[in-house]
């Protein structure tokens, strides 16, 4: 055991939480009471140990790095009380080879303050697919996109300017903080574009494994709390948080089937020749310019794999596009459904969404409708549609009827108000594959 190290990590431990370190106005001693719980190492009843510590603590206390008290009557055997001298502190770090938490600081602060010129930067650039207008819109792709970013660099710049520290913001650990910071900077660089989470990785630290070790969980609580929102992102997967940040497990694609048609690298291709449908990648998506939308007079979004795979194969109406959307689009898809919305905005096509009657779907569809296509309108997804298939609804608890009821307050969701008083009252919820059974 390393006893001088421990009394003085002990003491540095504390005096960073105190407001000695922070802004300097403390006159309170950052002490350990040896003679109690709360250093359960300092044992009384061993010798050796006791005078060990004894031994290390009056060395440290003739070099004025620490004070100390012997407990009452027990003069030269047991200390009760060792505190750290701050004005001499500097010598407590140097004594354990222990960098400073403000040289650590510091540092975070500059690599954070370099970021954010970056990003501060990059929002008066045009985004890859030229569709933003510096709005805020939930879509990295977008320039408004990255926002979230620079307001998180900017929280981390000002809690170390006002708090000195980054704490909730940032890890502990001043190699994992940077390592989130570059993160974030990669994300803003990647504008849309997917990136295989280990590439990712190896992009940003030449390690295919770091991110997940020691990024990834981090990386997932700042998205869910700056970029996606809370109750989004309660809906989410971990994975899905992540793509929609661009980083993914595996390359996405985009799968639909409908009779539109699009110009490709000087080729026009007529997708009505792909009666069960296509799936495209994302350099396809990103290089494709929707030309005509043919025979198509309405579009369905739907949620779930499974039905847009029955749904194609039972549904052969040409007038009908039916495209995959998956949960919460992912910026790949968010940049087809634009270009192919800019397309049939001008033919006066009507959009639908098909999803679970439960709080996700109505997130899902409101996002959908609010960052995209603002005419949308459900599917499958009313009062209706609820009581046909109500012995295959799934009951809900009162934590999930709290967040179902926020949006009867919100006008955003009025369309499903009649059913969610519905689902409120029966506390009863749907998931969108028990149409299937009907099918």
């Amino acid at each position: 055991m390393d006893y001088k190290k421990l009394i003085l990590d002990w003491l540095l431990d504390r005096y960073e939480k105190s407001k000695a370190f922070t802004d300097g106005t403390s006159r309170r001693r950052i002490l350990i009471r040896l003679n109690s719980h709360e250093f359960p190492e300092y044992d009384i009843e061993k010798p050796f140990v006791r005078e060990t510590f004894n031994s290390v603590i009056t060395e440290l206390a003739s070099r004025e790095i620490v004070g100390f008290e012997w407990l009452k009557h027990e003069q030269g055997n047991i200390i009760d009380k060792v505190w750290l001298i701050v004005p001499n502190v500097s010598r407590a770090y140097e004594e354990i080879s222990r960098k400073p938490k403000r040289s650590i600081l510091d540092s975070i602060l500059e690599r954070a303050e370099q970021a954010a010129r970056f990003i501060d930067s990059e929002m008066g650039e045009d985004p890859v697919d030229g569709s933003a207008n510096g709005q805020v819109s939930g879509d990295i792709s977008d320039k408004g996109g990255i926002a979230w970013a620079g307001n998180f660099m900017h929280d981390v710049i000002s809690s170390i300017k006002d708090r000195a520290s980054a704490a909730g913001l940032l890890p502990e650990n001043e190699e994992q903080s940077l390592a989130v910071i570059r993160a974030v900077e990669e994300i803003c660089r990647l504008r849309g574009t997917e990136c295989l989470e280990r590439v990712f990785s190896l992009r940003c630290y030449g390690d295919s494994k770091y991110f997940e070790k020691f990024v990834r969980g981090r990386l997932i609580s700042l998205l869910k709390k700056y970029y996606i929102g809370i109750d989004e992102a309660a809906e989410m997967t971990d994975d899905d948080i992540l793509a929609q940040a661009g980083i993914r497990q595996s390359p996405e694609y985009v799968e639909f089937r409908g009779a539109i048609s699009v110009s490709l690298e000087g080729n026009v291709i007529d997708f009505s020749l792909f009666p069960y449908g296509v799936s495209i990648n994302a350099d396809t998506v990103r290089r494709l310019e929707v030309v005509s939308m043919g025979t198509v007079k309405r579009i369905l979004f739907i949620e779930n794999k499974a039905n847009y795979v029955e749904f194609t194969i039972a549904n052969r109406d040409p007038d009908m596009m039916i495209v995959y959307l998956g949960g919460f689009y992912s910026p790949l898809k968010g940049l087809f459904i634009r270009k192919v919305y800019e397309k049939a905005s001008e033919h006066n096509v009507r959009f639908y969404h098909w999803g679970d009657i439960d709080l996700g779907g109505f997130l899902i569809f409101n996002r959908l409708k609010t960052n995209i296509i603002p005419k949308l309108e459900p599917y499958l997804m009313d009062r209706t549609a609820l009581e046909t298939m109500r012995e295959h609804a799934v009951r809900f608890d009162d934590k999930y009827a709290a967040k179902l009821a926020e949006l009867l307050a919100d006008d955003g969701y009025k369309v499903f108000h009649d059913v969610i008083g519905y689902m409120l009252e029966n506390r009863i919820r749907l998931e969108q594959e028990v149409f299937l059974l009907s099918g």
